[in-house]
């Protein structure tokens, strides 16, 4: 058998994010101690959206993140440049007037 955990969660009118620790306790249930751990929470109009992460996870979290943010900002610093670099080479529209005299101009070049 194969375990594995999921979440998906579907959040209207997101508003923000807030993180908080939550510090290890006693199980009210008889389950023993409950480890620290990190809450993440979308806050929404919408509903709850709520994700626990273990200290391991809230850490290894923080070690990817900036690597991600680096990686999204060089993608948006090579679109911009390329954005740039096809205005630059993009032809410049010609009207009929501009059209003519660059005609001109060629034949009175050749001549």
């Amino acid at each position: 058998m194969i375990v594995m955990s999921f979440m998906q969660v579907s959040v209207s009118k997101y508003d923000g994010i807030d993180v908080q620790y939550r510090a290890a306790f006693q199980s009210t249930h008889g389950n023993g101690r409950v480890p620290a751990s990190v809450d993440v929470e979308l806050n929404s109009n919408g509903g709850r959206a709520w994700l626990n992460l273990s200290l391991e996870d809230a850490r290894t979290l923080a070690d990817r993140l900036p690597q991600i943010l680096m990686l999204h900002d060089a993608a948006e610093r090579l679109a911009a440049e390329m954005a740039v670099d096809r205005d630059e080479t993009a032809p410049v529209p010609v009207g009929k007037a501009q059209r003519k005299r660059l005609a001109e101009q060629s034949g009175q070049a050749a001549a």
